[in-house]
């Protein structure tokens, strides 16, 4: 995996819907794989990439692996804070972590990793060199 990655993270903040809630108020686990593929998304854009774009040239990052472990429910209109950052990255293949916390605390109420990699004309490919370089970008911050 790459050492010239940079290992900045992207933050995001969102609040809990009615409708990611079961009739008890908590958040569905499967909604954080949505909140999860968000973050990656805010993480590209970060670094000045759209997502659509690279779909547009071919390239997907389908997911192959997906891990999370849930520490603490959520409820319904609590805001949240998410932590993205790319734990292992080569031209083949990424691993995203992510950290949920609410917003303002430091206890994390859920942890996980996605690992994802570079499809291109339905083949596992060595991502372009021009992608390859968003890795080692510094964000410009979205979100205060």
């Amino acid at each position: 995996m790459s050492d010239s990655l940079n290992r900045s993270s992207t933050r995001t903040v969102f609040k809990i819907r009615y409708s990611e809630t079961d009739q008890m108020g908590v958040a569905n686990h499967a909604r954080y794989f949505d909140w999860f593929a968000e973050g990656r998304v805010a993480w590209l854009e970060e670094r000045g990439e759209r997502y659509a774009k690279w779909e547009q040239e071919g390239w997907i990052l389908p997911v192959v692996d997906a891990q999370c472990k849930y520490l603490q429910a959520i409820r319904f209109q609590e805001t949240m804070e998410m932590i993205i950052h790319v734990k292992k990255f080569n031209p083949r293949k990424v691993i995203f972590s992510y950290q949920i916390l609410k917003l303002g605390e430091t206890d994390c109420i859920a942890t996980a990793t996605t690992s994802h990699v570079f499809l291109n004309q339905g083949k596992v490919r060595r991502l372009k060199p021009a992608y390859y370089e968003v890795f080692t970008r510094t964000p410009k911050r979205l979100y205060q």
